[in-house]
């Protein structure tokens, strides 16, 4: 007979990362072309997503503190199976589709940060806090890998199976539910999961807007511009099924090597210079990659997705390493919360905007003049950058 116990709870949340982090719906955006749907529609359908999460955020984050980690569980893996039966029964209906993205947000609020500290709870409990990063380390590749392994298979699929990968996606939930149920709950929630409350954001960005303006309009510029420089990423799935199902299976495997080796890069990079001195080179070789799309092949394409994919993948662990060193200790879970927030509102201007021009003025035109516009505010990004860098580090110092 199986017996629940803290140690146990380890290889099942490792169990867990792998059927919640399959990403057999990566080509959710081309499942949605394949059903008639414009790009605008499908950017709408992005800015729903996240703009119910930032709606829900705070609510769900209170909820989630009443609720036991495994009922945190069990409610995200139930939401995640209701959105995939949704999105089979769409039909190319917008306003189901519009349904299942918002409880996939539902789910994502549930899942966030809960997998984490069930993880710290189980590893005290079974006595193996010491061991706790490696263990953490641990789980985070197997969720990488996992993301990879997912997009490869999914990528057998895009000519016209999409809709099989949601039953695929279904049968892991379901999978999830049960290592969910062999999992012991520990005897208490951590207090360091303290409520986000819509009071405590507010009073948080009167403070440090007061003391560090500079803050804000540092965070807004990396999250629009970081925004800007994944959109090729999403929007290439509109050629991607010009190519046969085993080419876009390697080309999924060439681009997670690409991300490794993009994220090696970043930590040493990260060791010499700060995000201020990356960041405007990072941006300036994005939009020379996408001035790629005007040679009009196939193989640009796929250059411009790997290239820009990598550059993103670099941008983002030395931007968040600058991050944490910036702001302040006691208000760092708040305003990282306010982070994410300015990453999503961000996503639902910007996603939906980009989907309805290259409807209106073709792909390549809109790549073309966004890879401009990123390597013409180069020089203005560097100069912004680096004012506000001194800025910023001056702050630092006299905290």
């Amino acid at each position: 007979m199986f017996k629940r116990t803290y140690k146990r709870n380890i290889p099942l949340l490792a169990g867990l990362e792998f059927t919640s982090y399959f990403g057999i719906t990566s080509f959710w955006i081309l499942f949605f072309i394949q059903n008639g749907h414009s790009l605008l529609q499908i950017g709408l359908l992005e800015s729903i997503f996240h703009g119910t999460s930032l709606l829900s955020e705070i609510p769900s984050g209170m909820l989630a503190d009443r609720f036991s980690y495994k009922t945190n569980l069990y409610l995200a893996r139930i939401a995640s199976i209701v959105s995939s039966i949704l999105i089979l029964l769409g039909q190319g209906n917008f306003w189901i589709y519009a349904m299942a993205m918002m409880v996939s947000a539902w789910s994502y609020n549930f899942d966030s940060g809960t997998n984490t500290a069930f993880l710290f709870d189980s590893a005290v409990e079974a006595g193996q806090k010491d061991r706790y990063l490696q263990i953490s380390s641990f789980l985070s590749g197997v969720a990488e890998v996992t993301r990879t392994l997912g997009t490869v298979v999914a990528g057998l699929f895009v000519h016209g199976a999409l809709a099989w990968t949601y039953h695929i996606a279904i049968g892991l939930s379901l999978l999830s539910i049960l290592l969910i149920y062999l999992m012991k709950e520990p005897e208490s929630k951590r207090d360091e999961r303290n409520s986000l409350t819509l009071k405590r954001i507010l009073v948080v960005v009167k403070q440090e807007w007061q003391e560090k303006p500079v803050l804000f309009y540092w965070m807004l510029t990396y999250q629009l511009l970081g925004t800007i420089m994944c959109m090729f990423y999403f929007y290439y799935q509109q050629k991607i099924s010009d190519l046969a199902s085993w080419q876009v299976s390697l080309i999924m495997l060439i681009g997670s090597g690409f991300n490794l080796l993009a994220v090696y890069l970043a930590s040493q990079i990260g060791k010499k210079w700060n995000s201020n001195q990356v960041f405007p080179i990072l941006v300036a070789l994005t939009g020379l990659a996408l001035l790629l799309v005007g040679l009009k092949t196939p193989f640009a394409y796929l250059s411009v997705y790997l290239l820009t994919n990598a550059l993103y993948a670099v941008y983002q662990p030395i931007y968040y390493n600058d991050l944490q060193i910036y702001l302040p200790s006691s208000v760092r879970a708040t305003m990282l919360s306010i982070n994410s927030m300015m990453f999503s509102l961000s996503m639902i201007v910007i996603f939906p905007l980009t989907g309805w021009f290259i409807d209106t003025c073709g792909f390549v035109a809109v790549f073309l003049v966004l890879g401009l516009v990123t390597l013409l505010s180069f020089p203005l990004l560097l100069n912004g950058l680096r004012k506000m860098g001194k800025l910023l580090n001056k702050g630092t110092k006299t905290e």
